[in-house]
C-alpha cells in the first residue's frame, strides 16, 4: 500500500512538475551542500538540512532506501521500507511527500572523491521522523 502511494505521489509530482509533457533531461543543478562530505554522518546532516515535516505529524516515521551516484545524485527512486503512518489519509500523503522532497531538494550532495565512491557503491537508508512540540 506504502509502496503504491509512494509511486504515485512521485508519478503526479513529475507530472505536474512537466505539465503531463515528456520528460527531458533535467538540467543539472548545483550541489545542495558547500562543504564536500566525506563521511555517513555528514552526509547524514546534508541531507536532513532540507527536511521539514509538516505540522500535525508528531510520531511520523518513514524509512526510505535509495542510492546516490559518485555525483551525489539520486540513482532511481527511493523505496519506502518501514513506515508509521497515523491520521487522515491526506496527512499521511504530506508526510511521504516532504520526505522525498528532503532527498530530492539536498541532492545533488558535493562529496570527496574518495567518499563519493564508498557512498556511490553502497544502499543508503534514511530514517525520516517528526518528534518533538508541535509549533
Amino acid at each position: 500500500m506504502l509502496r503504491k502511494l509512494l509511486a504515485a505521489l512521485l508519478m503526479a509530482q513529475l507530472a505536474g512538475a512537466t505539465g503531463g509533457a515528456a520528460l527531458a533531461e533535467p538540467p543539472a543543478r548545483p550541489p545542495a551542500n558547500a562543504v564536500p562530505v566525506n563521511s555517513f554522518d555528514e552526509l547524514s546532516r546534508a541531507l536532513f538540512a532540507c527536511w521539514a515535516p509538516p505540522p500535525g505529524t508528531v510520531g511520523f516515521e518513514i524509512t526510505l532506501r535509495f542510492g546516490l551516484t559518485g555525483k551525489g545524485e539520486l540513482r532511481g527512486k527511493p523505496l519506502a521500507t518501514y513506515s508509521v503512518l497515523s491520521g487522515p489519509p491526506d496527512l499521511q500523503r504530506a508526510f511521504v511527500a516532504a520526505a522525498v522532497l528532503a532527498l530530492s531538494d539536498c541532492t545533488p550532495v558535493l562529496m570527496t572523491e574518495a567518499f563519493a565512491r564508498v557512498a556511490a557503491a553502497r544502499v543508503l537508508t534514511v530514517r525520516f521522523t517528526s518528534s518533538g512540540r508541535e509549533t
